[in-house]
């Protein structure tokens, strides 16, 4: 009996020897499995999509568009230039549309859209020494004023504001360790752009500040379906008032004042970008864009374009 006894007694510790065991290499494995998913599934990116809130609902499908002759762009200026149906994405023609190039302020299209998906721009500021730029066009933000984030971006898109692009990413990392710049290049890889940099929200001239039109083709697709961009198409002018002083902008493109279905998306030149511009047409129910890189006429290689697409294409 107490043989037995004793016999009982280790097999007793080796069956805890042996649960313990087994319960060890389970936790382990979850462990590992944990692990295993962790670096499967790395973090996101700050910048990780877009703000649809304001899309509002499903876009109406458009009649198709098709070409019924070559078109005609032998006397277009612009070094590159891309021409594409906004409802369906599909490029109508272009010019070198891959090529890399300084794009000049149609980069504040990337810096609103940034602002936009991480800020509240409802929300007011105070304007800070490090706000204020000095370099035309410029709205001449006064330090210690404050505004709202929303005019600042309105006047940056309308009138190409380089101070309001510069308040702009300030507002937008305030408080943060973000860095603007790194935001907009990661939103440009999270879109698939993959043939852009951007070095600074203002568009200013640098080798590590360029894109394509195939890429802005993209930045464009996801701006012009948000209203805070597309509403400020027709607009001429902008003003609004701090609470220290009024601030006003004229609208840099041209063209909106003989051209009523012609609508505003941005314009931009700098000594190495040239002239730059992207515009949005009417064709019957679809909405048409011409981007144009490097032109010495933006305003005139656009409207060649318009009358190039209205020549070569019509509704099915």
């Amino acid at each position: 009996m107490e043989i037995k006894t004793k016999i009982f007694k280790v097999l007793r510790v080796w069956l805890g020897i042996l649960l313990l065991f087994l319960s060890f290499q389970v936790g382990a494995g979850l462990l590992l499995d944990k692990n295993i998913k962790a670096e499967s599934s790395p973090a996101e990116p700050k910048v990780l999509g877009v703000n649809t809130s304001i899309r509002g609902g499903e876009p109406e499908e458009k009649p198709a568009l098709v070409k019924i002759s070559e078109p005609d762009v032998g006397d277009v200026t612009a070094q590159s230039f891309l021409v594409f149906d906004l409802g369906n994405g599909e490029t109508l023609f272009a010019r070198n549309p891959s090529e890399k190039l300084n794009i000049a302020s149609l980069t504040k299209l990337m810096t609103g859209l940034v602002a936009y998906n991480l800020l509240d721009l409802n929300k007011n500021f105070i304007v800070s020494g490090q706000d204020t730029l000095n370099v035309a066009p410029s709205l001449g933000l006064l330090p210690g004023d404050e505004v709202k984030a929303l005019d600042v971006f309105n006047a940056m898109l309308i009138g190409s504001t380089n101070d309001a692009a510069l308040a702009l990413a300030d507002f937008t990392t305030r408080g943060t360790d973000e860095d603007f710049v790194a935001l907009m290049n990661s939103q440009a890889r999270v879109l698939g752009m993959q043939n852009s940099h951007f070095s600074n929200p203002m568009g200013f001239d640098s080798q590590y500040n360029y894109s394509t039109a195939e890429d802005l083709k993209i930045l464009m697709g996801v701006t012009e379906k948000l209203s805070v961009f597309t509403d400020l198409g027709r607009r001429a002018s902008y003003a609004f008032f701090g609470t220290q002083k009024k601030y006003s902008v004229q609208a840099t493109n041209k063209l909106l004042a003989g051209h009523p279905d012609i609508q505003a998306i941005k314009t931009g030149s700098t000594p190495a970008a040239g002239e730059t511009m992207a515009t949005k047409i009417k064709a019957g129910q679809n909405d048409i864009i011409i981007i144009v890189l490097k032109s010495k006429d933006r305003e005139g290689d656009t409207l060649k374009l318009k009358t190039a697409f209205e020549s070569s294409f019509e509704l099915k």
